[in-house]
């Protein structure tokens, strides 16, 4: 039967112009058509989605944090417009930031189910460092929410205390990066050993890449390691882009590092 939103010619009105193509496969079903360069169409499709928007929403935030940082190695004169800028950048990260915390309540659960399948990884070495990463991601996420419940004044504490909290939670999430980049880092050891497995040694390695710039931008957040906010800005804005392309590719390396069944990529934080 013909889709409703086709017309009677097989044309889809404009009003259904943004619905993903089709291509027809054995069978007599339809496939969709992967996007394959940057367009409304693909731009529409990321926005529509609320992982999409936290992506596209910490890209912003990160380039904000480092236009702070620029406008800090500048050392503007109060008042001036730099200053002011400065004010706008650092207003923005801060609400970008906070807006993004909020959304991120029980992204932890998916991530506890997911520890009775790394449980039953035969290597003894990836079975402990899979349940150990991702037993580091659950407790930063439900420690991030304590956190900002102390900001909000629910839980006692207050918004300083909130803040505190938020740290150690993002010092929890730095150490599980730093497992990731290890896991990582071993699969491509293990993989160099095969033979025709170079696109898997890439993907591995651009995870691999991918943990260790979210170590550096948690380490700075978290106060464990202080840089500089260009330089976490500037790691913060590669990363994003890397899942904003997860977002748009299904074929993406980035979505395979999560462990939830939904193909989300792992929170990032800040």
């Amino acid at each position: 039967s013909r889709p409703v939103w086709l017309q009677a010619d097989g044309r889809r009105p404009p009003m259904y112009a943004h619905r993903a193509k089709s291509t027809a496969v054995p069978g007599g079903g339809a496939s969709p058509e992967p996007m394959t360069e940057w367009s409304m169409d693909r731009v529409s499709a990321v926005c529509g989605r609320a992982e999409g928007l936290d992506k596209l929403a910490r890209f912003l935030q990160y380039a904000a944090r480092a236009l702070v940082g620029l406008s800090t190695l500048a050392a503007p004169n109060a008042g001036s417009a730099l200053s002011r800028l400065e004010a706008c950048a650092r207003t923005a990260m801060t609400q970008l930031a906070g807006a993004r915390r909020a959304n991120r309540w029980c992204e932890e659960l998916p991530v506890i189910a997911s520890i009775p399948r790394s449980l039953a990884i035969q290597d003894p070495f990836d079975r402990l460092m899979e349940v150990l990463q991702k037993a580091f991601l659950a407790a930063f996420l439900i420690v991030d929410h304590v956190g900002l419940l102390k900001q909000w004044n629910i839980w006692p504490g207050g918004k300083r205390s909130g803040i505190c909290t938020i740290r150690l939670g993002l010092k929890l999430f730095c150490f599980s990066n730093m497992l990731g980049a290890a896991i990582q880092i071993n699969r491509f050891l293990g993989l160099i050993r095969q033979e025709d497995r170079q696109q898997d040694e890439i993907a591995c390695l651009k995870l691999a890449l991918r943990h260790v710039l979210l170590l550096f931008q948690t380490a700075h957040l978290s106060l464990l390691c202080r840089s500089h906010d260009v330089l976490v800005g500037i790691a913060g804005m590669i990363t994003s882009s890397m899942d904003l392309r997860a977002q748009c590719s299904p074929k993406s390396p980035f979505g395979a590092c999560s462990p939830r069944s939904s193909g989300r990529a792992t929170p990032l934080a800040g």
